[in-house]
């Protein structure tokens, strides 16, 4: 059986190989001449000849066993255009006594006898090689001045057809806005991608698929009817959205090979090239974000037993460790007679007990709220002395100066690539001049080429890191404005937002007895004196103080815990019945009032005028002496339990297992704390 194979692909040349039906007539043409009928075609159509894993040609070969005597093809770049394997296939033929016709390179395996074969399936070889060359360094000099127009991803669109501007689709740009708002607020991957397609938002695919199909094209492209976690880290990892232009991110190292990524330095990054959908500093917050989750194996806010679905973000999921042990803290929520309970502990206690992780390090949410609001707000003013300290016209001095020597450095590396230039032009010249002296006149040449790449090399690399610093200033300046205005906002509402946190929170660390420690970014905690536990004191204090003081005033000898209660609030302070339970069990144990049985005269004042005077007068220094001896901590000259001080005046509630499990597992304790 007699059979003919045609291939054409793009990077062929158009006039010597219009289309397959060409092909087809000079083998049907040289066949009839012979007196032979072709009894079978085989086709490839658009792929290259560098390649053989063709659909047409494998089908050949596979049928070359069964009944194929004679392969007719136009000449042998159709049959593929990689020199070893074309001579390969030829001896493959002569083996199974194949007979293959290339009728233009007058070639026939049965009787030809042809000595530049392999030169002309090289010619061949080099014909694709070069013409790849060509369209690489077209489309490289494109990349390089920025004028390579791609096509845009999800949120944009050409102004118009073969634009090198782009426009902003709004839909779809509210899309992109609303998922990195929603990571920031503490969404992972996998649950933005089941939100988005519950919301029935169409993926970029889907309108892909509707502009293509507007403008009258017809893809076998993939649609996706559903998001992706990977879709989702595509549009987070893209900086294009913030107005940047990157050009060769991938390359390919050979003709047709696998693409690989080109690292950040050897990029082409043209900024502010096009409007921006999100800013530059909620985009480099996201940025921080992923690190920070990548590295602790956070997968997003979870439910499972913990905050429910129904309830907001946990606004500390990514902030908030154990400083004992250094894992992450588990939020908790517990109801119980109708009354919702949300606190934190350390996990690693919490699954594995005491054994692990000697205290619960229970912290209260609302607690925890309060602290960081009162700290953040301490911090204000700092940060407004910080901005305030930049001098604008000194950072526009700043740039015009690293302007002006990255021009500076510009020009010398231009300068020294021309010098390299001419050494390897005059080296060429050399060794044609004396090609006897080749091995002589190369070792001569190769240190001072070396010498000039190295410097190339460095001046470069020192162009580069003037950029990056103005960029990283300008960042961080833009950041420290927005956290002004977060910290403004935050203090105007108090109340705090995950995306707060975020922005305004590197780290907090919970101590054993609940007390947070709290890192700000931007240097911040390094600015201001504050500590969350002397504050936290000096609020007990005036509250005791202020017990002691209405004990003081009071003129029917006795006190209550409701007159207690009472006159508590009337001074302005923020306390509870149980409050003021717990402060009755304090003065009594600091010897002011005792117990009565008498319900109309709960708990006669005992002790002295002068005595109740002396102690007001000094304290808190006066501490009894009953607490140094019963072991009880101590800080910030307030009593606190051993197990957690800031439920010193509460130490008779401290004990209570709030999991009501009696194994080693989990055992939070109760930490109550008042405020004025």
């Amino acid at each position: 059986m007699n059979v003919g194979y045609c291939r054409l692909s793009k990077d062929d040349d158009r006039r010597n190989y219009a289309s397959i039906e060409n092909q087809r007539l000079v083998i049907s043409q040289y066949a009839a001449e012979h007196n032979v009928t072709i009894d079978r075609w085989y086709e490839d159509d658009g792929i290259s000849g560098y390649i053989f894993d063709r659909p047409g040609f494998q089908e050949m070969m596979s049928d070359l066993e069964k009944d194929i005597d004679t392969v007719y093809v136009k000449d042998f770049s159709r049959l593929g255009r990689h020199n070893a394997k074309i001579l390969l296939l030829l001896d493959d033929f002569q083996e199974r006594g194949k007979r293959l016709i290339a009728v233009d390179d007058n070639y026939d395996s049965k009787g030809t006898d042809d000595d530049i074969i392999g030169i002309k399936t090289w010619y061949n070889e080099r014909y694709v090689k070069d013409t790849s060359k060509k369209i690489r360094r077209v489309l490289g000099a494109k990349q390089k001045d920025g004028s390579l127009v791609i096509s845009p991803p999800f949120g944009y669109r050409r102004a118009k057809a073969k634009s090198e501007t782009f426009e902003i689709v709004p839909e779809q740009a509210a899309t992109i806005r609303q998922i990195f708002a929603m990571y920031i607020d503490g969404y992972g991957y996998r649950r933005l991608a089941a939100y988005l397609t519950r919301q029935q938002i169409e993926t970029p695919s889907m309108y892909r698929h509707e502009q293509e199909l507007s403008e009258g094209k017809l893809t076998k492209r993939h649609v996706a009817s559903e998001w992706t976690e990977s879709m989702i880290k595509d549009i987070l990892d893209n900086d294009f959205y913030i107005g940047i232009y990157r050009l060769h991110k991938r390359a390919r190292l050979s003709v047709h090979g696998t693409d690989r990524r080109v690292p950040e330095d050897q990029q082409y990054v043209f900024k502010n090239h096009h409007e921006p959908i999100i800013d530059p500093v909620t985009f480099e917050l996201v940025q921080e974000i992923k690190q920070k989750r990548a590295k602790s194996g956070y997968k997003g806010s979870q439910t499972h037993g913990r905050w429910e679905s129904r309830m907001p973000q946990d606004p500390f999921g990514s902030c908030l460790y154990c400083k004992h042990c250094g894992h992450k803290m588990t939020p908790i929520i517990r109801k119980k007679n109708n009354k919702t309970r949300k606190y934190y502990v350390c996990s690693l206690y919490n699954t594995k007990g005491k054994r692990y992780c000697s205290k619960s390090h229970l912290i209260e949410a609302s607690q925890l709220t309060e602290d960081v609001l009162n700290y953040i707000k301490a911090c204000r003013n700092t940060l407004q002395d910080v901005i305030e300290t930049i001098d604008i016209d000194e950072i526009n001095q700043g740039r015009q100066d690293l302007q002006r020597e990255r021009w500076e450095i510009g020009e010398q590396i231009k300068k020294e690539k021309n010098q390299l230039k001419f050494l390897i032009s005059q080296k060429i010249k050399d060794i044609a001049a004396k090609p006897e002296n080749e091995d002589i006149i190369i070792e001569s040449y190769q240190a001072v080429q070396e010498d000039l790449s190295l410097k190339i090399k460095l001046l470069e690399q020192k162009y580069e890191t003037l950029n990056t610093n103005n960029t990283d200033w300008e960042l961080t300046h833009a950041k420290l404005i927005s956290a002004l205005d977060v910290i403004d906002d935050m203090i105007a509402h108090n109340a705090l937002t995950r995306s707060d946190i975020e922005l305004l929170i590197d780290k907090i660390n919970i101590d054993e007895y609940g007390f947070p420690e709290i890192y700000m970014k931007y240097g911040l905690s390094e600015l201001i004196q504050y500590s969350v536990a002397e504050e936290i004191s000096k609020k007990q204090d005036d509250i005791i103080l202020s017990a002691l003081s209405l004990i003081r005033n009071e003129d029917r000898g006795f006190t209550s815990v409701k007159s207690l209660l009472s006159g508590l609030i009337g001074m302005g302070k923020k306390v509870t019945k149980t409050n003021a339970l717990t402060i009755v069990s304090l003065l009594k144990d600091m010897g002011v009032i005792e117990s009565s049985e008498n319900k109309l005269k709960p708990y006669p004042i005992i002790m002295g005028e002068k005595e109740l005077e002396n102690l007001i007068k000094n304290f808190p220094m006066s501490m009894p002496p009953v607490w140094k001896e019963s072991g009880i901590a101590h800080a910030g000259n307030l009593p606190r339990n051993h197990g957690n001080p800031k439920a010193s005046i509460y130490a008779a509630q401290a004990d209570q297992n709030l999991h009501g499990v009696a194994d080693n597992r989990r055992h939070a304790r109760n930490g109550l704390r008042i405020y004025p």
